[in-house]
């Protein structure tokens, strides 16, 4: 595995073990016009959407460079 994929890798599951526990808390979404906060069910719904995200990009790359946790 060369060291870009592992990088990504690491940054993945830092956000998965770290970010997403967080998020479903409070939301806040940054934009060129300013920041949306979302809370409550409204943040649990995002953090569920993102934690999808991040776990089927970090699978593709796993597969990829044969890594496992």
């Amino acid at each position: 595995m060369n060291d870009e994929r592992a990088l990504l890798i690491a940054n993945l599951r830092y956000a998965l073990n770290c970010h997403i526990p967080a998020m479903k808390h409070r939301v806040r979404i940054q934009t060129g016009y300013g920041t949306v906060d979302f809370h409550g069910p409204q943040a649990r719904k995002i953090t569920a959407l993102c934690e999808e995200l991040l776990q089927t990009q970090l699978q593709r790359l796993e597969r990829k460079g044969g890594s496992r946790r």
